[in-house]
């Protein structure tokens, strides 16, 4: 009897918290659904337009419109107008300008390839022979010419210091006071005939005052095979 209490107790405890729990849980899930959109609907007013009463113009009866009578008349001609051109301003011409041609640089002073003298010294050289010679020509525009006084000395432009004498070209070396048609310009001293002798000079031309008309070549002879017979040459 105790025991049939007792589980219809629990029974009803039982079906008591089931409704309880199925409550609550509707409540929750109601709590948690979105809302539900609704549509409101919105009348909008219109302005209603009035008809305004305007009164028609009075209707006028139709007249008759006269056809107007076209005759055989020319055509009204129109002058022909030629346009003209305007008058083109020419511009004012300059009065040329008169060439000036440059005025030229004078031209370099040409060198003076004689020092200042009239004849120039051209040294052909020193060769080896048994005499002790200086010996040349003397030539004017290329031309052999006579009469040139030729000094040997033991200075530039110095006088005759040893006594060799000046030699007058186109005579002959073995007869001084002679010419001879082979010797035309030619001149030749002879320090030594028939040695070689050991020796400094200095040929040059002078005029017959003992002036000198050309500069001086200075010729080293040697006493032995070298340099004894030297060709110095005197041109304008």
């Amino acid at each position: 009897m105790r025991q049939s209490v007792s589980a219809r107790m629990i029974t009803l405890v039982s079906f008591f918290w089931l409704i309880v729990l199925s409550c609550r849980t509707s409540d929750l899930i109601a709590q948690n659904s979105p809302p539900t959109a609704t549509k409101t609907s919105t009348v909008m007013r219109t302005a209603t337009v009035r008809p305004t009463f305007t009164p028609a113009p009075p209707t006028l009866p139709p007249t008759d419109t006269p056809v107007p009578v076209v005759l055989n008349q020319p055509l009204p001609t129109v002058p022909l107008i030629v346009p003209t051109r305007q008058p083109t301003a020419r511009p004012v011409t300059r009065a040329p300008t008169p060439f000036r041609s440059p005025i030229p640089a004078p031209p370099a002073p040409t060198a003076d390839l004689f020092g200042g003298f009239y004849y120039r010294p051209v040294n052909k050289g020193c060769a080896d022979a048994p005499n002790t010679r200086i010996q040349g020509i003397v030539t004017e525009n290329g031309v052999p010419k006579n009469g040139v006084r030729v000094r040997v000395s033991d200075s530039d432009g110095g006088g005759d210091t040893n006594g060799f004498g000046d030699f007058i070209t186109g005579n002959d070396p073995s007869d001084p006071n002679h010419t001879c048609p082979e010797c035309a310009g030619k001149y030749r001293i002879s320090p030594s005939e028939g040695s070689r002798v050991d020796g400094n000079w200095w040929v040059f031309v002078i005029d017959n005052a003992g002036n000198p008309l050309s500069k001086g070549v200075f010729i080293h002879t040697q006493d032995g095979p070298g340099c004894n017979t030297a060709t110095v040459d005197f041109v304008h």
